[in-house]
């Protein structure tokens, strides 16, 4: 008779599952696949190394790890991706939040007083994660979160239900600033629109799988900010920002100056990439 398969033995086929097809970081991806599937932190991985895997355990581990075999994100499978210390629903149909964006809850905060009564428009919201984050710091602070994918609306209105966030945080489906009425006032406008040249998409692994609509900025990656920037200008009382591409800088720059906004900077993130442009209204 065979010896049974351990917690160990199982995150080392893992692992070489993983490396075969060519995923990055194989054990840190193994070590989170499987914590997830048998219940445990990833420090309860390192004490159990020798403890039998039961069979319900082991069937329980084979779809996720396939899923993330083909490809598929981690967030996707497990359900939800932290962000700012808060967490977010997410699945297929809505874009997953990535750290970078951290850099424009941080550059609006810096404009935005702890005790101000304001209106924010997050454009393109889709998990919700800015326009939350940004609620969540300052609670004076009402937002409009649109939306134009019903998918990533379902997942917007159930991550404002998550964070009960739903007497200050109105999800909203349309276009761009579409959604919220001409009379409503607005005072800062945030958004990360989609902002990929579309000729690249092909070649990248994250457009496989999450949606082409919050990625997809067209043939030079500018198109919604051509769009956005001059009617958010015009709405906004006081500022305007966005994230961008790390080669987007002077050409969103250039657009935020031409819609008669001031004080214009670009910001990088952690990594010394050009991550957000902002400004003011004159």
């Amino acid at each position: 008779m065979s010896a049974p398969l351990t917690v160990l033995d199982l995150l080392k086929k893992t692992q070489a599952f993983l490396a075969e097809r060519k995923i990055p970081n194989p054990r840190f991806e193994a070590e989170l696949l499987l914590s997830t599937a048998l219940g445990m932190e990833r420090l309860q991985l390192f004490l159990n190394y020798d403890r039998p895997v039961t069979p319900a355990e082991l069937e329980a581990s084979r779809e996720p790890v396939r899923r993330r075999g083909r490809g598929e994100p981690y967030a996707y499978i497990v359900g939800q991706r932290e962000f700012w210390s808060m967490s977010f629903e997410v699945g297929p149909g809505v874009l997953i939040p990535r750290p970078d964006t951290e850099t424009l809850v941080t550059a609006a905060l810096e404009w935005i007083p702890a005790d101000a009564e304001v209106f924010i428009a997050d454009v393109c919201a889709g998990t919700g994660a800015i326009g939350l984050a940004l609620a969540k710091e300052r609670p004076q602070a009402k937002v409009y979160a649109t939306e134009l994918s019903a998918e990533a609306l379902e997942y917007l209105k159930r991550n404002v239900a998550r964070h009960a966030l739903g007497e200050r945080v109105a999800s909203l489906r349309g276009d761009l600033l579409t959604p919220i009425p001409p009379h409503r006032p607005l005072d800062w406008v945030v958004s990360n629109p989609p902002y990929i040249n579309a000729g690249l998409l092909p070649s990248l692994d994250v457009a496989k799988f999450e949606p082409s609509l919050a990625l997809d900025g067209g043939e030079d990656g500018l198109v919604v900010y051509r769009r956005l920037i001059p009617e958010a200008a015009r709405r906004a009382r006081q500022g305007v920002l966005v994230e961008i591409g790390h080669d987007q800088g002077a050409a969103v720059k250039g657009l935020f100056e031409s819609a008669g906004l001031v004080d214009v900077e670009i910001l990088r993130d952690l990594a010394g990439n050009d991550r957000v442009v902002r400004g003011r209204r004159a």
